[in-house]
């Protein structure tokens, strides 16, 4: 695909349903008993080999990589930038996942969130925010070309 073309972006609805069918193919779950607040771990029992597996299908799907510096922030919490800042997420790194993970920013105003428990606030909706986010950055901005996407 060149740079000049232009391909459309698929509705919010449309990356949902392809969401939902990718998820529910990869844990053999009923795709009726799947929300947008379906937690993937908690609720549906993925675990990480499923997310990866998860991961490629949503890449194959959409064409685009989907891993990128906000995604890694999620997958990889104690190897960001911020993280010799101790076990609890900071409120600044709250706020920076916020606008793709708001049940996050939900729990934390209730209770502080560990690192190593933010992978089971991903939810069907974060997924569907990751992807069109991805979707609608130019094509350039991928994984390794040095441009990253601030939340």
């Amino acid at each position: 695909m060149s740079a000049t073309s232009s391909v459309a972006i698929p509705s919010t609805q449309a990356i949902r349903s392809a969401i939902v069918q990718i998820v529910a193919a990869s844990l053999a779950a009923d795709p009726a008993r799947i929300s947008d607040d379906s937690r993937l771990i908690n609720d549906l029992g993925m675990d990480s080999l499923d997310f990866l597996d998860i991961l490629f299908q949503l890449e194959k799907t959409f064409g685009r990589t989907i891993r990128n510096a906000d995604f890694n922030r999620v997958l990889r919490p104690d190897k960001s930038e911020l993280a010799q800042a101790g076990e609890f997420l900071r409120p600044e790194e709250i706020e920076r996942l916020a606008p793709i993970m708001p049940v996050l920013a939900e729990a934390a105003g209730v209770n502080p969130v560990r690192r190593r428990e933010l992978f089971a606030f991903l939810t069907i909706d974060t997924l569907v925010r990751m992807v069109e986010r991805r979707l609608n950055e130019p094509a350039g901005n991928e994984p390794g070309t040095g441009e990253e996407s601030d939340v």
